[in-house]
C-alpha cells in the first residue's frame, strides 16, 4: 500500500510537499482513539487528503455505525433527505440506489415510503453484490461515501455509469473549504475512514469530468433540522462532549450529560440556528453524454 503525497483530485495536483496546512488528526471512533493519521491539504483545489494508506477492512470491522437503525434522528433527517430529492424531480416511478448505503436504513425508509429502493455497499455483506451495479437508474443518491474511497474520481466515474440519460445524483459530503486544521476535533475529520475530503471546487471539477450538471449546492447538512436534538450543532456538541468520538451518535444519552452542559441542552432545540460548517449536498443532472 502506498501513501496519499499527491492530490488525485484535482487538474493541477499538489503535494504534501509543497502543502501550507498539514497536521496530526486523532481518529474519532473510540476503539481507535489512540490512532493518529497525517492530514493535509492541496494547494490547488483545496481538498484534504489522509497520508497514510491503512487496511480499511480492519477499521470497518469495528465501525460504529454499522449497525444503524431507523431511530427518531435518523427519520427526521431521511425526510429531509426526501424534501430535497422530490423538490429535484424524483417520483415514486423511478428507481433509485443509495450507493454506499451502509446498513441500508435510507433505502428501508425510501421503501416504506414507496419507492422502488435498492442498496449498495462494498463493506456490508447484505449489498455487496456487484451485480445490482449492471443496471440503470434514474436517481442515484450517494450520502457521506466518495470522501471514504481511496480514489475519488473512480468513484465518481462509477456512479455515472449507473445513472440513466438525464438522470440525477445527489451527493453529501464534507467541505473541505470549511474544515480547519486549527481544530482537529472536528467530526468531519473522521480519520481514517475518510480518504479524501473534498473542497467544493474539487468536487466540481470531478463532476465536469464526467459531463455532470450542478442544479443545486446545499451548505446545510442533511441532519441539520428544526427538530428537537436533530441538528448539526447539537450533533456535533454531543460528540464534544463524549471525548470526541462518532460513537456518541449511536451512545444512549446520559441525563447527567445535558445537567452538566447546559449549552448542550439549548443547542438541543436552538441548534439548527447556530449550523457549523463543513458539509456540502450537490444535485447533479447527467445528459447521458460522458466526456473522455
Amino acid at each position: 500500500m502506498t501513501d496519499f503525497t499527491v492530490c488525485n483530485i484535482c487538474e493541477n495536483p499538489g503535494t504534501i510537499e509543497e502543502s501550507t496546512e498539514a497536521g496530526q488528526v486523532y481518529s474519532n471512533v473510540r476503539k481507535f482513539k489512540n490512532d493518529k493519521f497525517t492530514v493535509w491539504r492541496c494547494t490547488n483545489c483545496g481538498s484534504l487528503h489522509c497520508k497514510e494508506s491503512v487496511d480499511l477492512d480492519q477499521y470497518y470491522a469495528h465501525y460504529p455505525l454499522q449497525h444503524d437503525t431507523l431511530n427518531y434522528v435518523n427519520y427526521i433527517a431521511y425526510r429531509n433527505r426526501l424534501r430535497l430529492l422530490k423538490k429535484h424531480g424524483l417520483n415514486k416511478n423511478h428507481k433509485i440506489l443509495d450507493f454506499g448505503c451502509g446498513s441500508g436504513v435510507f433505502v428501508s425508509f425510501l421503501r416504506r415510503q414507496g419507492y422502488n429502493a435498492s442498496g449498495y455497499d462494498a463493506f456490508v455483506k447484505t449489498y455487496s453484490d456487484r451485480k445490482i451495479l449492471n443496471t440503470k437508474y434514474d436517481v442515484i443518491t450517494s450520502y457521506d461515501v466518495i470522501e471514504h474511497f481511496n480514489e475519488p474520481k473512480a468513484f465518481l466515474d462509477q456512479l455515472v455509469s449507473c445513472l440513466t440519460q438525464d438522470g440525477l445524483l445527489a451527493i453529501g459530503t464534507p467541505n473541505a473549504d470549511d474544515i480547519s486544521l486549527s481544530d482537529p476535533y472536528k467530526p468531519e475529520f473522521h480519520q481514517p475512514y475518510h480518504r479524501h475530503i473534498l473542497s467544493e471546487r474539487g468536487l466540481l471539477y470531478l463532476a465536469a469530468q464526467n459531463n455532470l450538471n450542478p442544479v443545486m449546492i446545499n451548505h446545510r447538512w442533511y441532519f441539520d433540522t428544526l427538530f428537537p436534538m436533530v441538528n448539526a450543532r447539537f450533533i456535533e456538541s454531543l460528540m464534544r462532549c463524549n471525548g470526541n468520538v462518532i460513537d456518541a451518535a449511536t451512545d444512549k444519552p446520559a441525563i447527567s450529560l445535558f445537567l452538566s452542559n447546559p449549552q448542550l441542552l439549548f443547542f438541543g432545540f436552538a441548534g439548527y440556528f447556530f449550523p457549523p460548517k463543513g458539509n456540502m449536498q450537490l444535485f447533479f443532472r447527467f445528459p447521458g453524454v460522458l466526456k473522455r
